[in-house]
Formats: structure tokens, C-alpha cells, sequence
């Protein structure tokens, strides 16, 4: 790929429709595992479902607030031609810090992307805490991916994502900690 490394910056409201396009074929990429029980149909069927406009308001809504509320992180990383081609969350409270996503066209896969996306990520986050995240069980290229930050997989964590993806909880304790 000869493009210039994407620009990452903050959400806009103007993004959305994109966003959901970009997000959706990610989860169309990364998701349907017919051994885990996940099919296309009903990975195809949530991402259509993000277009609701109670969802759709409430995604405009986190957008807006990303904007300035400094423990909500709302990021898109776009191309030369402005083409939104990856996303990243975070938020935090006075409990979690929490990975929400980071979502790549897989494109850019192996572009050094998705660790741009981290490293805004560990820089936002509160050293002084542990930083959360739940992942695909059989996401093996995630996990690697994560374990290179320090994250480590929780024993018996694992749970069903809307009662049908299979996840575990990874862990990465705070620089400071």
C-alpha cells in the first residue's frame, strides 16, 4: 500500500454513516466462525441492526460527548483520499477503564494502524489502573495483538457477547501500578 499512513483524529457526528460501514464490514471480516457457532446471517443481521435511529442517536450521541468529555475516547483513522478506515474507543469511570474497540479495514491490516490506535489509548489512559477488554475467544490475531501491550487473558472469564460470540477478558495492568 503506497498511502501515506492514515490520520487519526476525534469522531465527528458527520462520520457516522461511515463509521457504521467501516465498523460493520470489520465485524463482517472478523466474526462469522461457524466451529464457535456464529454465523454470517446473524453477524450481517446485528450490523444492520446499527442503523436503528435509537442506535444510530445513541452513536451520534457518544460521538458528541467524545468531543469533550475527557474519560470517553472517540477516535477514526482516515486515509489520503478521507476515507474512514479504522475506529478505536476507550472510556473510563471511577471503576474500569475499558477498551471499548479498535476496529481496522483489513486493508490496512499489518500497517502499524491498530498500534497507532493502542498507543492513543495507553497515553489517554490513567496509568495508576489496569486497562480492560473483551476479544473473540477464537480472535487468536487480537490476543496476540494484545498480549504485546502487557494484556493478559483472565482465567474463567469467559462469557457470551449477546449470547452468541464467545469472549474472554484480558487484562493490562497500569504503567504505574
Amino acid at each position: 500500500m503506497n498511502d501515506p499512513a492514515p490520520t487519526i483524529t476525534k469522531a465527528s457526528p458527520n462520520d457516522v454513516m461511515e463509521i457504521i460501514a467501516m465498523h460493520g464490514q470489520s465485524w463482517l471480516d472478523t466474526y462469522p466462525n461457524d466451529e464457535a457457532g456464529v454465523s454470517r446471517g446473524w453477524v450481517q443481521a446485528r450490523v444492520d441492526s446499527w442503523t436503528d435511529l435509537n442506535k444510530l442517536a445513541r452513536r451520534i450521541s457518544k460521538i458528541e460527548q467524545a468531543q469533550t468529555d475527557p474519560n470517553l475516547l472517540y477516535r477514526v483513522a482516515k486515509n489520503k483520499a478521507g476515507k474512514i478506515v479504522g475506529l478505536s474507543t476507550a472510556f473510563r469511570d471511577k471503576d474500569v477503564q475499558i477498551v471499548g474497540a479498535i476496529n481496522i479495514d483489513k486493508n490496512y491490516f499489518g500497517t502499524g494502524l491498530a498500534q497507532r490506535f493502542m498507543d492513543k489509548i495507553i497515553a489517554w489512559s490513567d496509568p495508576t489502573r489496569p486497562l480492560e477488554l473483551q476479544v473473540a475467544s477464537y480472535n487468536e490475531r487480537a490476543k496476540a495483538f494484545y498480549r504485546k501491550y502487557g494484556f493478559e487473558e483472565i482465567k474463567s472469564s469467559e462469557q457470551l457477547y449477546y449470547d452468541i460470540i464467545p469472549i474472554v477478558i484480558m487484562v493490562r495492568k497500569g504503567d504505574k501500578q
